[in-house]
């Protein structure tokens, strides 16, 4: 009876002992953080308004001065009444304070921000500067920070751009590098983003990504829905895992 009284107290120590020894994962208030560490693809667009249908939206204010008010009332206008935004509001900001983005980084993401989307990044520098601009009290930036709300952005959109990419992909906390395929057809005078000198460009990028485990994003702008759902299904087996998809009106 001893001998039994004592292998099943063991029994329960050990059983005990696995339990805490357990790390559960907890997700993220991010949707993007959550469907790429799940190993999913996420999927949004760029739009001024609500979608609930998205794993984020791109608040784009690349080409303007950001109205914080404003922006405030967009990303509040995203979630689902208990505060938490349904789609991530990734921002775009403004192309102007690519140098100095902690003048404008803080106070985007104290309005609601679940990511920022850097536009025309080239150099290690820039990209330090731009993650450092996210950090606020604590660091809560997707792989560099303990609390992993936010995710961080690069794009992609230029011949310096990807000369320097392996340095880029060395700061901590670059969650996804976004190609900007219209500006690298500007860069090089090509006919334009479908041109197969900017394709070639897009794939270098995408091959850095996965040989790096860092998710690549990409915009689809197509002409139809079914014409969406072709470009998306290709990019995805091409091994993109950010997808910004919008059809042209017709």
């Amino acid at each position: 009876m001893r001998d039994l009284q004592t292998n099943l107290f063991r029994a329960v120590y050990v059983f005990c002992l696995a339990i805490n020894s357990l790390t559960f994962a907890q997700d993220s208030i991010n949707p993007i953080i959550n469907k790429l560490d799940a190993g999913e693809a996420a999927i949004g667009t760029f739009t001024r308004e609500p979608r609930f249908d998205l794993d984020f939206v791109v608040i784009d204010e690349q080409y303007n001065t950001i109205d914080l008010t404003l922006l405030r009332r967009m990303i509040n206008d995203l979630n689902d009444g208990d505060g938490s935004p349904i789609a991530a509001p990734i921002v775009r900001p403004p192309l102007t304070m690519k140098d100095n983005p902690e003048q404008v980084i803080p106070q985007i993401i104290e309005a609601g921000a679940y990511g920022i989307l850097f536009p025309d990044i080239e150099n290690r520098q820039q990209t330090e500067v731009a993650i450092a601009s996210m950090k606020l009290d604590r660091d809560e930036i997707w792989g560099s920070g303990d609390y992993e709300a936010l995710v961080a952005m690069i794009m992609i959109e230029s011949p310096e751009g990807i000369s320097n990419l392996q340095e880029i992909i060395q700061v901590p906390g670059v969650g996804v590098l976004f190609v900007g395929p219209t500006d690298m057809a500007s860069y090089i005078n090509a006919a334009g983003p479908n041109a197969p000198q900017v394709e070639a460009m897009v794939q270098q990028v995408l091959a850095v990504c996965l040989e790096s485990g860092i998710a690549c994003g990409y915009p689809i702008v197509a002409n139809s829905v079914d014409d969406a759902e072709r470009q998306k299904a290709n990019r995805l087996e091409q091994g993109f895992k950010v997808l910004a998809v919008m059809t042209r009106a017709r």
